[in-house]
């Protein structure tokens, strides 16, 4: 069943609100991320979305996405979901969505659904890092406070729909250390969303994309202003049950930068430890022309 689109705009579940216009095409809205263009996290999610209600087997769940942002897309118009259904195995379920504005292609994902199996399991310790009970303080860039820029003009929604707080002692300049540069964050959205496993994870798609440009550009913060950036490609692996209501740790960092373009590395943890999805997002981040 689709999420009701009709509902109030004050809900965090409305920005994964889809309308089904046939059996594999889907209509959404996106708010604005970056001036002028929609967030492509949520362009992320609602194709998501759309590609988890083709799937009409009850025992896969998403296990990867990859996604490419080709164009910006427009937040005053309809954006609409394109699903493809390549296969569909006896394990695995594939998909290809297309987001098309105006006769135009703006964001391309392929998602694949599997059963899960038993097998050998691992994971990263989970870092050892203070609980969100004790941050105070909402991690806001200092550039985002400037007059007149809201925080969804940053790709960061209201506090009362999404909470994320700074798990490091400083600010936004953390140094880089032996070549890294490391960020931890808390991150959890503030109202109860459905206990669905495509909602949680549409929702943590969402978040996934929330920060990554701006890691990747933080070792090169003194040129920053000089930067033409946004997201190119992004990628989710998810690796167990999600539930965005409680907060996740979101450890990053960024391995390289060259070219113009710039690679971000993500891991969510649970309160309990474990790694429950991976991301590695590129973005463009090259001298403005």
């Amino acid at each position: 069943m689709v999420i009701d689109a009709g509902a109030g705009h004050e809900k965090f579940i409305d920005r994964l609100a889809l309308e089904q216009i046939d059996r594999d095409i889907f209509t959404g809205h996106c708010h604005s991320g970056a001036p002028l263009r929609a967030y492509g996290g949520q362009i992320a999610a609602q194709a998501l979305m759309a590609a988890g209600h083709t799937v009409e087997q009850k025992d896969r769940f998403v296990h990867s996405l990859h996604c490419y942002f080709l164009r910006p897309g427009r937040t005053k118009d309809s954006i609409t979901y394109l699903v493809d259904r390549p296969r569909d195995g006896k394990s695995f379920s594939t998909r290809i969505v297309r987001a098309v504005q105006h006769g135009e292609t703006i964001f391309m994902m392929t998602t694949s659904f599997a059963t899960i199996d038993a097998g050998p399991s691992h994971q990263f310790d989970v870092p050892e890092e203070s609980p969100p009970s004790q941050l105070s303080e909402i991690d806001i860039p200092a550039a985002i406070l400037s007059p007149g820029v809201t925080l969804e003009e940053w790709d960061y929604p209201s506090e009362f729909l999404i909470e994320l707080h700074s798990a490091d002692d400083s600010d936004a300049s953390l140094p880089q250390v032996d070549g890294k540069y490391e960020r931890t964050q808390w991150v959890r959205i503030t109202q109860e969303l459905p206990h669905d496993p495509l909602v949680q994870a549409s929702a943590l798609t969402y978040l996934s994309d929330m920060s990554m440009v701006r890691i990747a550009v933080a070792p090169h913060r003194e040129v920053s202003d000089t930067l033409q950036r946004a997201s190119i490609d992004h990628a989710v692996w998810f690796h167990g049950p999600i539930n965005v209501n409680r907060w996740l740790l979101f450890t990053q960092d960024t391995p390289v930068a060259g070219g113009g373009h710039g690679l971000a590395r993500g891991l969510f943890y649970d309160m309990e430890g474990r790694l429950i999805a991976s991301v590695v997002q590129e973005s463009l981040m090259r001298t403005k022309r």
